[in-house]
């Protein structure tokens, strides 16, 4: 007999004008399952006003799906717009092995709630930490997290520079006995990379495919790079970014994910503008796995994530004179660490099937 896992969701990327199958938790998810094992039946509820987003993109024999009703798209308010009664019916009607958690903030709400009975123990993955290095509320739901945290046998991060950050934030509000609690709890989980495959010829293109958020550093990004065209006019930017208007920028993001990846594989290079926080980038891997290298910043989750294929620049005044190198002739595309056989190293590394390994989940080991 199967073993039945219920899923608690972390959707971030839905709503008026965002496409959730493009949503990182979902694409996390959906590249789990296709490469584990088929004998786990997981309930993943959705969002239902994006039911015909997600159905018509997500099919897969061992999920079945579960209208959870409207849910609010602003993320701090989704933290702790609990759907009580929707999964106060689910651990109802259902008899589940493990639950497993995206959202350390709901995991406390089912627990404080007394829907669950504690039969099933809870795994959990967190994504997002609303800590003062990523975003510019004061006021967050990070004690509720971390108390999330505390109703789970492990939960994955997806770096042990988050997880070293999450421990440090978490000293200001707890004594020792928790913090060492949350130090066995919290656990290194590496995101994956899809397969390597060098898809379009290279153009002499930057890639900027992250979110336009503070802690990317994007509004600085493309004022600088402003700066850069006037001086050399012989780049384009290529952005996920919908709004950015500049005669050098293309939009490159697309909801066919085969389509976004070969989009991107045009750059020579990427760039990521982080200063205090970046969790494991998705956005990278993505440009890894089609063969292009980035500038990256020191000091943050990098020195885990890559090994041998990007640079790892010193601040942003080193990250604007090496893109000025570049693009001045002064520096080679391919100088250093941007040879493609240490671009295929690092990405055969960071692949799903090698990162889960390391994953510690009960049903992953049966």
């Amino acid at each position: 007999m199967r073993k039945k896992v219920l899923v608690i969701p972390n959707y971030t990327h839905f709503g008026v004008s965002k496409d959730i199958n493009r949503d990182s938790f979902l694409l996390v998810f959906k590249s789990f399952i296709e490469n584990t094992s088929k004998d786990i039946e997981y309930h993943l509820p959705y969002p239902h006003k994006n039911r015909p987003g997600i159905i018509n993109k997500f099919e897969h024999p061992n999920v079945e799906m579960f209208d959870m009703g409207d849910l609010t798209s602003f993320a701090p308010k989704m933290r702790v717009h609990f759907p009580y009664r929707f999964f106060q019916r689910m651990l109802q009607d259902h008899e589940y092995d493990y639950i497993w958690s995206h959202l350390p903030e709901w995991t406390n709400q089912i627990a404080v709630t007394r829907i669950y009975n504690k039969s099933q123990p809870i795994y959990g993955y967190c994504h997002w930490w609303e800590v003062k290095e990523n975003g510019a509320r004061s006021q967050n739901s990070f004690i509720n997290n971390i108390q999330g945290m505390l109703h789970m046998e492990t939960c994955g991060v997806n770096s042990k520079w988050v997880k070293n950050l999450v421990l440090e934030k978490a000293k200001e509000y707890f004594n020792d006995d928790i913090i060492q609690r949350l130090d066995k709890i919290i656990q290194p989980h590496y995101l994956g990379c899809d397969p390597f495959r060098v898809g379009k010829e290279k153009n002499p293109a930057i890639l900027f495919n992250h979110r336009d958020d503070k802690y990317t550093g994007a509004e600085w990004f493309f004022k600088e790079m402003g700066k850069m065209w006037e001086k050399h006019k012989n780049f384009e930017v290529l952005t996920t970014l919908k709004d950015r208007e500049e005669p050098w920028v293309r939009y490159i993001g697309h909801s066919d994910r085969e389509i976004y990846l070969n989009n991107i594989s045009e750059a020579y290079f990427g760039v990521g503008a982080f200063q205090k926080y970046s969790a494991w980038s998705m956005s990278t891997t993505d440009g890894l796995s089609r063969g292009v290298p980035y500038l990256l910043p020191k000091g943050l989750c990098y020195e885990e994530m890559v090994k041998s294929s990007c640079y790892l620049y010193e601040d942003r005044e080193d990250l604007i004179t090496t893109i000025d190198m570049m693009l001045g002739g002064r520096l080679d595309m391919q100088y250093g660490r941007f040879d493609v056989d240490n671009i295929k190293s690092d990405v055969r590394r960071l692949q799903w099937k090698n990162v889960l390994k390391g994953w510690d989940i009960p049903w992953l080991k049966n």
